[in-house]
């Protein structure tokens, strides 16, 4: 059974410069490709747009502007109509009027999202020149889908924000310039499928996609092989496509050789289905499930967002939650922790700078109080920005992070094995407090940890644990680890184990209770272990996650936890530090106790951050401190105090400018964002604008060249040519007019009827009016003062609506056909007096008009008069006395006799009878060689009958 044919959509984004750049693709684009064109233009709401005229000169397709409910076809083109959206829906348009609302406009990236829905991996979505970022968000919708992604190369386009926008995601799968972009497109739809890929779920031997994971561990330091098998082989069929190659084995030794290659896709497996406030439903949810049951009276709320992308998912919570916290007069240090395995992503979230276009799911109240407008786009705010932590992290191999009030993974399971997703789930079960929350995707699911937690919301996929849950590690579940390539093993061991994993756990329950806050350094200083609440010592810094308890400590403390480092790594046993400052409580102290552990080759340090009560201080060792140190820290602390003071009434002076300099920049601000929101309308007004100049542009040059042909065939043709206006005012003259008549180049604009336009044609003012009230031509012949004859014609001027909008008066000259004609009559008359002479006729008859025509000549010999004598072929035959003359016409119209010879009477007017001789012959013939006109003489005969009597 032959497959059917697939068929592709292809989504068009186009701004300011665009129409150079759509004629330049559609030159070049066949016209029988079986492809959809759908064009989305910013197009100004008060301007008609000519675009299906102009891209008619450049592609024999046909070219619709889109209606609401219009089903496409193969081969050919859509537009999208101005003040309207358009979407695609089982491919078919939808429009939706454009809101009114001072808001960005995204048509593009509108279009290419419900294109990436509907047609998934047949969605094609190409980028052209334009301003601003509109596109960059739908470029990312058709890549999530397996679509493909063309942007128009930054050197060809008039304008490259569009295309340098959607460059900037790493998404593009060519970048060309519009000439080139059809060859690329016609045979990625051409491409065979791999039938090895095809049926690779069906094959058991996995070897090739082993080799391939094996390729892409040793560049990334990622195991794909915990990856869905199918996400997997959809992106390695993408690639093949792409790259050309038809077998799987070709990509393998390709993908071997060339790094740029690895690096594609690596980003085609880390694509990251994000964007703000990705499914607002969710978000609202959140907001009234779990912020209300969060305890925002503590020092600090734990959040960490797995698996973050570029951020945009992050910015939204620390937008919620600080918009809760204002709402509700709550204040409260909120930490999130970011992390992902992707460095490019890291990057763009860390630098928290995003195009127009994606920040256009966020309200516009919430844009102008978190983000700072830049010339590229939008800028996160610090105030947000403080709020994250951002962090490279595995999720298969790296340690959690713990006491988190919620945790935020979504649409990262969606790509993982199920046993792959069961491990996580285990390690995020310990990572949340027991009233602490889970937050996944909508397609994500928990599997065979359904009982670990309860739900809050299912649709939305919150969840609470529950704490009499007791998880055990999946079996089968492999890691890899760069510098010990044996965790491997180990983990596979451990993880078959169900009796290990619980003794760890009795093990780490005894340690929290009988322990205080603790700590568990290696010998780099990086935090192993966590032992016990110590939020009241550790807070993470912003910037880059670091295992190093210096960046996440004060420096105040560190200075004595790195003593204690420092003692215990020299004498190798017990060090204490006592009272070393204030505790959480005026009555208490804090102070350190560490130990150090050694197992096998390695060294770690327990340091114990212990708090004491006044009476316990009493029976401290600080009695054997000596007097001379006592007084010492007395001295101090009495300094210190004084310095506290004066650097209090520091700050307060601080604190009152500030708020001061607070005020004013507010006021900046709110100017600030008023000129930005005045300079975006203009901007888009400006894009707006240039699009219809640059298509009235067009119009001027194809209007230019139509003057210029019409001008060429006026004077090549030696015509004259006289326009009125609808008042009747001249409007254009052109050169033969002003040779013929007394109009100069000064009287354009001028009534015609206070002017004396030509002598020899005094009638011309009577004749345009009568041409004006019946609106029938008029023509006429006339002579000028230097004898020559012109043929005049005046008809009203139309309208392409057919009004009439005034009158126009061609002049042709027909001097010499005049002098032509009056030889052709005079020829005729003589030729007509010599028949006369020799009593003979001239005949023709048209056998397919039924008409005969006698020369006059003949006709007055007879007594009758030209206009007396009949024209058919059967009332011509009544004046004859015989039938022969009707019969020999019909044998030589039917082809069977090519001449008439015979003798007959013909009648005259007064009754009698002439002798005459009729000869005859064929003129002319039809297409299929068949008689069509007759002809020949008609000689009266009767002199030489009586003679011969």
């Amino acid at each position: 059974m032959a497959q059917k044919e697939e068929r592709y959509f292809v989504g068009i984004g186009a701004s300011a410069g665009g129409l150079e750049s759509l004629e330049r693709f559609f030159k070049t684009m066949p016209n029988d490709t079986g492809l959809t064109f759908i064009i989305i233009q910013h197009l100004s709401p008060d301007f008609e747009s000519h675009m299906d005229e102009l891209l008619r000169r450049y592609t024999g397709m046909d070219i619709y502007v889109a209606e609401d409910g219009m089903a496409t076809e193969p081969n050919a083109v859509y537009l999208i109509p101005p003040r309207k959206n358009l979407s695609i829906y089982h491919g078919t348009l939808y429009l939706k009027e454009q809101t009114g609302q001072k808001h960005l406009k995204l048509p593009i990236d509108i279009f290419f999202r419900s294109l990436a829905k509907d047609q998934g991996k047949h969605a094609i979505g190409v980028i052209l020149s334009g301003t601003g970022s509109d596109g960059t968000l739908g470029v990312r919708a058709i890549k999530e889908e397996g679509g493909m992604v063309i942007v128009e190369d930054k050197a060809t386009a008039k304008f490259d924000g569009m295309p340098r926008s959607a460059i900037s995601t790493g998404l593009a799968d060519y970048t060309l310039p519009p000439d080139d972009m059809s060859e690329e497109m016609v045979t990625f739809i051409k491409h065979p499928v791999n039938p090895d890929i095809q049926s690779f779920k069906e094959t058991p031997d996995n070897d090739m996609l082993s080799r391939i994971n094996m390729i892409m561990r040793t560049h990334s330091k990622i195991d794909f092989d915990n990856y869905k098998e199918s996400t997997v082989m959809r992106r390695i069929n993408r690639r093949l496509k792409i790259s050309h190659l038809v077998k799987l084995e070709e990509y393998i030794d390709f993908l071997e050789e060339s790094e740029k290659e690895r690096n594609i896709l690596q980003k085609e497996l880390f694509i990251g289905v994000t964007g703000f406030f990705r499914d607002p439903e969710a978000f609202e949810s959140l907001e009234e499930n779990v912020l209300p049951n969060l305890d925002f009276t503590k020092n600090s709320l734990r959040i960490w967002s797995a698996g973050c992308s570029t951020g945009e998912e992050v910015y939204s919570l620390a937008i919620l939650i600080k918009e809760y916290m204002e709402k509700k007069g709550l204040d409260t240090d909120v930490k999130i922790f970011a992390t992902d395995v992707d460095d490019t992503a890291l990057d763009i979230a860390g630098n928290g700078s995003y195009p127009q276009s994606l920040v256009s799911d966020v309200s516009p109240d919430l844009i102008a109080k978190y983000f700072v407008k830049g010339e590229e786009g939008y800028q996160v705010s610090n105030s947000l920005r403080q709020m994250v932590v951002f962090a490279k992290h595995n999720l298969i191999k790296d340690p959690p992070f713990s006491r988190l009030d919620l945790l935020v993974c979504r649409n990262l399971f969606i790509y993982l094995k199920s046993e792959t997703q069961q491990h996580i789930l285990n390690k995020f079960y310990y990572s949340i407090l027991k009233n602490g929350y889970l937050f996944l995707g909508t397609s994500e699911t928990l599997g065979e940890m359904t009982n670990a937690f309860s739900s809050i919301d299912s649709k939305w996929k919150i969840f609470a644990p529950n704490e009499d849950f007791q998880p055990s590690l999946p079996s089968g579940i492999s890691f890899y680890d760069k510098q010990n390539p044996e965790i491997e093993k180990t983990n596979q061991v451990a993880a078959a184990s169900s009796e290990n994993v619980n003794l760890e756990n009795v093990l780490r329950q005894a340690v929290s209770s009988i322990s205080s806050p603790s700590l568990i350094l290696d010998s780099n200083d990086q935090l192993v272990h966590v032992i016990n609440d110590m939020s009241e010592y550790l807070q993470p810094q912003p910037g880059k996650f670091s295992n190093n308890f210096n960046t996440n400590m004060s420096r105040e403390l560190t200075l004595f936890v790195n003593n204690m480092l420092r003692r215990l790594k020299t004498e190798r046993q017990h060090v204490r530090l006592n009272n070393i400052m204030n505790g959480s409580r005026e009555d208490t102290s804090l102070s350190l106790s560490g130990y150090p552990i050694e197992i096998k080759d390695q060294v770690f340090y327990f340091i114990s951050f212990i708090e004491t009560t006044q009476s316990e201080e009493d029976n401290e060792s600080d009695d054997d401190m000596p007097d001379e140190m006592k007084e010492r820290v007395r001295y101090l602390e009495s300094e210190l105090q004084l310095a506290r003071e004066g650097l209090q009434a520091t700050v307060e002076e601080l604190e009152t400018s500030n708020e001061e300099l607070q005020s004013s920049n507010e006021q900046l601000t709110a100017s600030n964002e008023e000129l930005q929101s005045t300079n975006e309308e203009l901007q888009s007004v400006n894009e707006e604008l240039y699009t219809v100049n640059n298509e009235y542009q067009e119009k001027i040059e194809q209007l230019t060249k139509a003057n210029n042909d019409l001008n060429n065939l006026l004077n090549n043709t030696e015509m004259g040519a006289l326009y009125l206006d609808e008042n009747l005012s001249i409007r254009r003259i052109t050169a033969v007019m002003k040779e013929v008549s007394n109009l100069r180049e000064e009287d354009i604009g001028r009534p015609i009827t206070h002017i004396s336009v030509m002598p020899g044609y005094p009638r011309i003012v009577d004749d345009i009016h009568q041409v004006l009230d019946s609106l029938d031509k008029k023509e006429t012949e006339i002579e000028d003062k230097n004898g020559h004859h012109w043929f005049v014609r005046i008809r009203p001027y139309r309208t392409e609506y057919n009004s009439v909008n005034g009158v126009i008066i061609t002049l042709m000259e027909i001097t010499s056909l005049k002098e032509e004609r009056s030889k052709v009559v005079e020829t005729h008359e003589k030729f007509e007096q010599v028949l006369e002479i020799s009593n003979m006729g001239w005949w023709e008859y048209n056998g397919r008009t039924d008409h005969f025509n006698l020369s006059s000549s003949f006709l007055q010999n007879c007594g009758y008069d030209k206009d007396m004598f009949p024209t058919s072929l059967k009332e011509v035959s009544d004046y004859f006395q015989t039938n022969d003359i009707k019969k020999a016409f019909e044998k030589m119209l039917t082809g069977y006799k090519d001449t008439i010879d015979l003798f007959a009477s013909y009648r005259c007017m007064d009754g009698s009878f002439i002798p005459v001789h009729f000869l005859g012959r064929i003129l002319e013939k039809d297409n299929d060689e068949d008689p069509l006109r007759i002809g020949g003489t008609i000689i009266d005969i009767s002199h030489y009958t009586q003679q011969g009597e």
